[in-house]
């Protein structure tokens, strides 16, 4: 319990009505608790953080239970409205993301996968006009944050691409039971085999890095707060929620209305600057509420307009999945006999393989991601996956629990940058509904073609001589939606594409950054003085991968600007 008392020292400091500071940060996530801590770097400048949610739990912060706890960790339990399209095989009808509300975000109960994305990502943003986030610009800030616990890739030819004594503790696992038969497949059927997925290549397959170090979660809780808990310049508001931002008559930011830990409407105020930092779900309604969007929409709701950004709240976009799964004779997968996942969890608790491949072989940049784990013959981990955290129906999860009477090789395949978009929009003006998410999956009837491909392109691991010689077969989920057609024919894996998709959690893009978007290059709102955001929304497109380490370079590079834009420039 060590964190959790070092945490709750800093919070003793009072909060009144109409207190003032110089920044006022709305949102304790992944880029809240990074500004917190360079900002307070700067000891005469004052720094509030708002969240909504409470300290992590003790299960947050273990390696181990956490990823076995998270969908019962604090979230915002939002639900997205029902899609006509896609989510078919969902229980529900709809898809239930999982954001973390507590300190930390949902650093504190993601997958802790670190992964930067592709270099191809971040110069397509300098191109269509963001002076300043090409790949060679974001590298730096992404080695700031970094405390890279592998020395294997320190001494590799990709060391000078990391860095060992950031705040961000990063750990690599090397499973060697057998797990170089798995990757010996992959390589066979076409891939590279890369000892750091975050080096110089970045098209390939490998164990992942986890933001974790000595056992610990990284969540930007423990790293970013946890060592800078006794500055004094730092105040942070827990069991809090923002309701709007408030403006003076020339637009500027002055101030936030907040409803307290005991329901009480309290205002603070910002000398300097508010920064939003509440996700790509919450940032963008924020910013309606608060007079910022479309004029149309925010008319309809009652809404005084301050200024007419159309964009905001659009682009929403979103890493979609769908899982695969390849038996094995009993006892195929040898690379678990070894492992006991509750012995060890002070580690990731499954043995993982990650991938990144194009489709065009040509392409310097992935299609898709494959996270894959080999579970033993009787694993719950399967069934688990698909009742509490993808939510699919009955019989799916019913067929998912039936195939772990075999060893089961179990792969999500992930869409990295689909063309279909979302859009968040409010239900009413009242601060305390979740506004209204349709996160638009297959609005754009390319994505169906591209996954379905993508599917298709992963199972040639099938073929390869090591899943032959266990008598791996395909497992069919039954999957209500498409049947009558052939089983794992490409109408097949269309259908499945759309039937079975559900999110990686990723949503992004909804307050984008650019020149027609919504904050500028320097992360300024459009059309009103003194408020930033920081956080997925300022995204114009999607990175390769888990987004959690961009959302954190996004955040340390914003610290400069703020810093550098009100004088600061050591």
């Amino acid at each position: 319990m060590q964190l959790l008392q070092g945490l709750q020292s800093i919070v003793k400091k009072f909060v009144s009505d109409g207190q003032t500071f110089d920044f006022v940060i709305i949102g304790g996530g992944s880029a809240g608790c990074v500004l917190a801590n360079r900002l307070t770097e700067i000891h005469n400048w004052t720094v509030l953080m708002i969240e909504a949610g409470d300290y992590p739990s003790y299960a947050s912060e273990s390696a181990g239970i956490s990823v076995l706890t998270s969908p019962a960790l604090s979230n915002w339990d939002f639900y997205t409205t029902e899609n006509k399209i896609s989510h078919k095989e969902q229980k529900h009808g709809d898809v239930h993301l999982l954001e973390g509300k507590m300190l930390g975000g949902s650093s504190s109960n993601n997958y802790m996968y670190y992964v930067r994305g592709n270099a191809e990502d971040y110069n397509e943003w300098s191109r269509i006009g963001n002076k300043g986030w090409d790949w060679q610009n974001v590298l730096t800030y992404f080695k700031k944050s970094e405390g890279l616990r592998d020395t294997t890739i320190l001494d590799s030819n990709s060391g000078s691409l990391h860095n060992t004594d950031g705040y961000l503790g990063v750990t690599r696992y090397i499973w060697d039971d057998g797990a170089s038969q798995m990757l010996e497949s992959f390589a066979e059927s076409g891939h590279k085999i890369l000892d750091d997925l975050n080096g110089h290549e970045q098209i390939g397959y490998g164990f992942p890095q986890f933001t974790i170090d000595s056992g610990i979660r990284q969540s930007s809780a423990v790293s970013f707060i946890k060592p800078i808990k006794d500055r004094q310049n730092l105040y942070i508001l827990r069991k809090s929620v923002a309701r709007r931002i408030l403006f003076d008559d020339e637009n500027n930011a002055i101030g936030v209305e907040i409803k307290n830990d005991i329901g009480k409407i309290i205002r603070v105020n910002a000398n300097k600057e508010v920064i939003l930092s509440a996700g790509s779900i919450k940032s963008p309604q924020l910013l309606m509420l608060s007079g910022v969007g479309p004029k149309n929409h925010l008319d309809e709701r009652g809404i005084h307009i301050i200024y007419d950004s159309p964009e905001v709240g659009a682009n929403l976009q979103d890493h979609k999945l769908v899982p695969l799964l390849l038996t094995g004779e009993k006892s195929g997968f040898s690379i678990f006999k070894n492992f006991k996942a509750l012995n060890n969890l002070d580690k990731f608790p499954e043995i993982n393989l990650m991938g990144f491949v194009a489709l065009n072989k040509n392409q310097t940049y992935p299609d898709y991601q494959v996270t894959a784990f080999p579970f033993s013959t009787g694993s719950l981990y399967t069934t688990l996956m698909c009742t509490e955290v993808f939510k699919w129906n009955d019989e799916v999860c019913m067929a998912i629990a039936d195939s772990s009477a075999q060893d089961i090789f179990y792969a999500l395949i992930v869409l990295l940058h689909p063309k279909s978009k979302g859009v968040i929009r409010l239900k009413s003006n009242n601060a305390d509904d979740q506004p209204i998410i349709d996160l638009g999956y297959f609005s754009n009837a390319a994505d169906i073609e591209t996954l379905a491909n993508c599917i298709e392109d992963y199972l040639k691991v099938s073929n390869t001589t090591y899943f032959r010689n266990i008598k791996s077969i395909l497992v069919d989920l039954n999957v209500k939606h498409c049947e009558g057609m052939t089983f794992a024919s490409h109408e097949y894996w269309r259908c499945y594409s759309v039937a079975m998709a559900a999110s990686q959690f990723h949503p992004a893009g909804t307050c984008a950054m650019g020149p027609n978007g919504v904050v500028d290059d320097r992360l300024r709102v459009h059309g009103v003085n003194r408020l930033r955001i920081v956080d997925a929304s300022i995204m114009p497109t999607m990175t390769s991968g888990n987004i959690n380490a961009p959302v954190i370079m996004i955040a340390e590079k914003a610290s400069d600007f703020i810093k550098f834009d009100h004088g600061i420039t050591e």
